[in-house]
């Protein structure tokens, strides 16, 4: 599981993703269309967000909503590293 912070405050894990598309459970909304800011130890990434559904029940951190996006200009390097630390687990094996 990787865990990033947002950059407005807050924080969000991805629950999915084939290195192209993914899913994030995260503290914040955020409109369709919006881009999202996240870091993790020093890597910074981009979302374009797809859609945001609120959760029926948030999880132990407050994370209660699901935003499917795309990464935005993602390095091969990072692209390496969120789908080792995920398991490379894809969209449809969420």
């Amino acid at each position: 599981m990787l865990t990033l912070s947002l950059q407005r405050g807050g924080s969000a894990i991805v629950t999915a993703t084939d290195g192209d598309q993914v899913t994030l459970l995260s503290s914040l909304s955020s409109p369709p269309g919006s881009t999202l800011e996240l870091a993790e130890e020093g890597r910074k990434y981009r979302v374009k967000v797809r859609s945001c559904r609120r959760q029926e029940s948030p999880d132990e951190a407050g994370r209660a909503f699901q935003i499917d996006g795309r990464w935005v200009s993602l390095s091969r390097s990072d692209r390496e590293r969120v789908l080792s630390a995920t398991g490379g687990r894809g969209q449809d094996e969420a």
